[in-house]
């Protein structure tokens, strides 16, 4: 084998040097991390030192989740909106949007 001293410069990679940020290093570390969380969508609270909310404040994630448990989306967000439906006999009568012709 071949003295290290022997090698032509452009033979090391200084970008190797840095082991720790190397990609096969950092999934690594993130394989080790997945194993200790029970769920990536699953919600955590903070240790709520300022006392603001309750812990049984629900967050987004939260609300997510019991949407997609419960199968029912919450259109809460679109509450007075106009709905546009290509098919306006499904309106009801006093529903319907008018007609500006």
């Amino acid at each position: 084998m071949t003295d290290k001293n022997e090698l032509a410069p452009e033979v090391h990679s200084s970008e190797q040097d840095d082991a720790p940020t190397q990609a096969q290093s950092v999934a690594e570390r993130a394989g080790e991390l997945r194993q200790q969380l029970r769920s990536p969508t699953e919600s955590t609270k903070g240790p709520n030192e300022a006392d603001l909310m309750g812990d049984s404040t629900q967050d987004l994630v939260d609300h997510m989740r019991d949407m997609e448990s419960s199968g029912r989306i919450d259109m809460n967000a679109y509450r007075g909106e106009p709905a546009h439906d290509d098919d306006e006999s499904l309106y009801k009568p006093s529903a319907r949007p008018e007609d500006d012709s």
